[in-house]
């Protein structure tokens, strides 16, 4: 009876401790739930007949790279002044150079029995014999001493060298002095030379040659062909002009 006593004084405490724990146990609020508000979507604008398709915006085109400064070119050269070059002259020749034109044919005196013609850098004058000679003689006539005094101006002008060249006709000679045409021909162009030495010529300048009639214009089977056939020729070749 007293054991039984016992387990309801203890389950009575025991009872006790739990309503105690319940009412030091805070009471739970329930409070309410906040949403926030949210604003409505805002309408679309109607679309218009034609704006169902928009072509992209056409976007201006990008300056230039000059313009906009990762580059700028510095300011163009000035163009290069060229001064004018002022001819030297002077008036002392320093070289003796020839005449580049030629003195033609016909700016030479004409002279009776003097037959001129332009040669390559030079010129020809061509005398016939008997103007020059006696038949056989070797020796200048009169008339022929003078018709050479007046080419000496001529040739103490011109700078080049003269060849005075002797022709004979084809009809052998044979004589104590001239056993052929070909001592004679050289024989009559000596003669002229020392005409022109005695002049003042340079004896550097002069040249004497015998051809006989080895260098014909005609033919010698006439009196007029050997007739053109004896003469004598000045050849006046320019200075520094190739040896005939």
């Amino acid at each position: 009876m007293l054991l039984i006593t016992f387990f309801v004084l203890m389950l009575a405490l025991y009872g006790g401790q739990l309503v105690d724990r319940d009412l030091e146990t805070p009471a739970v609020t329930a409070l309410p739930l906040q949403i926030p508000a949210t604003r409505p979507p805002a309408p679309l604008p109607a679309a218009t007949v034609g704006e169902f398709y928009r072509p992209p915006r056409q976007l201006a085109p990008a300056p230039l790279a000059s313009d906009a400064g990762f580059y700028s070119p510095g300011p163009a050269a000035a163009p290069e002044k060229r001064v004018a070059t002022v001819p030297m002259v002077f008036s002392v020749p320093l070289f003796d150079l020839p005449d580049p034109t030629p003195t033609p044919a016909a700016a030479l005196p004409q002279i009776d029995g003097v037959e001129i013609t332009a040669i390559p850098h030079g010129f020809n004058l061509r005398i016939q014999d008997h103007l020059l000679f006696d038949s056989s003689a070797v020796g200048l006539s009169d008339n022929g001493r003078q018709l050479v005094e007046r080419l000496i101006p001529t040739l103490q002008a011109f700078k080049g060298t003269i060849s005075v060249e002797g022709h004979t006709d084809s009809v052998p000679i044979s004589t104590s002095r001239f056993p052929s045409n070909w001592e004679l021909s050289a024989a009559r162009a000596s003669a002229v030379v020392r005409v022109l030495r005695l002049a003042g010529i340079d004896g550097d300048r002069l040249r004497a040659i015998g051809y006989a009639s080895t260098h014909p214009l005609a033919s010698n089977h006439t009196p007029a062909g050997r007739a053109s056939n004896r003469r004598v020729e000045l050849v006046l070749q320019e200075p520094d002009s190739p040896t005939p």
